[in-house]
């Protein structure tokens, strides 16, 4: 009788493993009583403002020995072409038509250099309009009607209650200023965009301003 799960392919490693399995006890699988593994990144449920989509154009180029780093004496696969990247396109994909630009395409000598600028680019870019936080803009009849009546927290679940952390809160776009759902205290602190240390560093630097940013 055999204490695990292992499969084996060929009868000579299965007789080379049982000495060594018939000296443990049997495997079991055991499930918790009650389920313990709960989803608690709601920020992560909601689509993010920016995104970018990039695709690689390559060709085929024929190996040479001399570019093999494998040290082995033996290797498993033979190389007979590589990979050479000629190309790139990105795309930075967003809802908010004020932000949206054209696709980059990028052919020539040097092409990851040329990408990895252009992703850091975008990035600074895309760090400034976040790093604005847009207050929110005046609620229509419509959104006032569902604010009023909300109960229960959109994000969460929750009930509103007095406290601080579940009190009732209107959460909006950052970016555009509209009003989106009604939220608990706790989640519109969680649902907010966080500043990062390089979108100050890069405001700082355009603004050539010395003064650090509290944050």
């Amino acid at each position: 009788m055999y204490s695990c799960l292992y499969v084996f392919s060929r009868a000579d490693l299965l007789q080379q493993h049982e000495p060594q399995c018939v000296v443990h006890p049997s495997q079991m699988v055991k499930y918790p009583d009650e389920c313990t593994v709960k989803f608690r990144a709601r920020k992560k449920q909601h689509r993010i403002p920016f995104y970018l989509v990039c695709d690689f154009e390559c060709f085929l180029k024929p190996a040479d020995d001399d570019d093999d780093d494998d040290d082995d004496d033996v290797t498993i696969t033979n190389v007979v072409d590589r990979h050479k990247v000629c190309g790139f396109a990105c795309y930075r994909v967003t809802e908010y038509e004020q932000y949206q630009t054209d696709p980059t395409v990028y052919s020539g000598d040097d092409v990851m250099t040329s990408f990895f600028e252009h992703v850091m680019c975008e990035n600074r870019e895309i760090s400034k309009i976040v790093g604005k936080e847009v207050p929110m803009l005046p609620m229509t009849d419509g959104e006032r009607a569902l604010y009023d009546a909300a109960k229960h927290c959109h994000n969460c679940g929750v009930e509103f209650t007095q406290t601080r952390q579940l009190r009732k809160c209107r959460h909006h776009d950052h970016i555009s200023g509209r009003f989106l759902f009604t939220t608990c205290n706790r989640c519109n602190l969680q649902l907010k965009m966080t500043a990062t240390r390089r979108r100050r560093q890069d405001d700082d630097d355009d603004n050539n301003d010395d003064n650090e940013e509290d944050g």
